[in-house]
């Protein structure tokens, strides 16, 4: 981790004793990494017959989270979350991760310490090397990661090749996480069942990076692209759409909102469908697979993680656009999932 130079950091603590509290909450890190935290940059062991990937995302708070709302643990693993997802589209392992803090003067060291411990948790899990970072003051408190990782190029997977005819497919249902934000967001409290309502404000508040999927994914010729639905099924499928030149149909029979969804829509007035395809915050991979392997994959997949891999619609000519289908009849889909330049606008 690089020293903080006459920057402040938002401790009682020298920047030092900082560092030494950030090492002691991440652990012992995986082999690969030969040079970790409290030197000028990390080195890392790469496969030799392997691409490298990297990824980088910024959260910032009131925009991509609420920290008086959230646990310091749940954030930290969420902010890591988002980018081992970007890895797993690809159908790779991650590496190492390096960590940027922008702190507010009211964080204190234990909300730090909680944070490197969630970040470390499911860094743990993932075989991901937390190797160093930057922290600096802020106006508001901002978290930015950037994640190494590595895949046989053989195996890697982009959202740019899907074919005509290809199955759109998901590895799990969509809307939670943005059901949860609502529920968080309500005014008054709903009435659902609690074991419901804390499942989805988990959805929201520690989204699951589909690493395991990504690699099943990748050693499947049958599929051809993958990618992370993070902005909402309508903005990331014409993304894939629009990258591999075809457009998207999707059924919606397959897009029916879970129960949970729709009892928080109802309480919030709000449009349970528009939460499944434009909601965001899912973090479920999206796949284009060959249809005449579709049956193959899709057996594979049940048995080896113990749930379906759910088919949305296909993929067809055209030149980007995205469609549901409903009776026979095709609705043309606006790309209304999040778009950071949109509201600046």
């Amino acid at each position: 981790m690089r020293r903080l130079s006459d920057r402040e950091a938002s401790s009682s603590l020298t920047e030092d004793e900082l560092v030494a509290r950030i090492a002691e909450a991440l652990a012992a890190p995986p082999r690969a990494l030969r040079v970790g935290i409290g030197d000028d940059a990390a080195a890392w062991k790469t496969h030799p017959h392997h691409l490298s990937l990297l990824t980088t995302d910024m959260l910032v708070d009131g925009v991509h989270f609420r920290r008086a709302q959230t646990t310091p643990q749940a954030l930290g693993r969420k902010a890591l979350a988002e980018n081992l997802s970007d890895i797993a589209a690809m159908g790779g392992t991650p590496a190492v991760a390096v960590v940027a803090l922008g702190l507010t003067a009211d964080v204190d060291d234990d909300w730090i310490r909680g944070f490197y411990r969630g970040m470390a948790a499911l860094a743990n899990s993932a075989s991901c090397a937390i190797a160093g970072g930057d922290i600096v003051r802020a106006p508001a408190l901002t978290i930015a990661l950037t994640v190494a990782g590595e895949v046989r190029a053989s195996r890697m997977r982009t959202r740019a090749n899907a074919k005509a005819n290809d199955v759109a497919a998901i590895t799990a249902p969509l809307g939670r996480a943005a059901a949860g934000l609502a529920l968080i967001d309500a005014a008054k409290p709903l009435h659902l069942d609690p074991a419901i309502a804390a499942s989805l404000q988990q959805a929201y508040f520690e989204p699951r990076a589909r690493l395991r999927e990504g690699r099943y994914f990748g050693s499947r010729r049958a599929v051809h692209a993958l990618m992370d639905l993070s902005d909402g099924l309508s903005t990331d499928g014409a993304r894939m759409a629009r990258a591999s030149h075809l457009d998207l149909v999707l059924d919606a029979g397959a897009l029916t909102p879970g129960d949970d969804v729709v009892a928080v829509a109802q309480q919030r007035e709000l449009d349970a469908v528009d939460l499944v395809l434009n909601g965001g915050d899912d973090y479920e991979l999206l796949a284009a697979i060959d249809a005449r392997a579709y049956k193959h994959v899709a057996d594979g997949y049940r048995k080896r993680f113990g749930r379906p891999l759910i088919a949305i619609g296909r993929f067809v000519s055209g030149d980007g656009s995205v469609w549901i289908e409903r009776s026979g009849k095709r609705e043309a889909v606006t790309s209304s999932g999040y778009d950071h330049l949109r509201r600046l606008r």
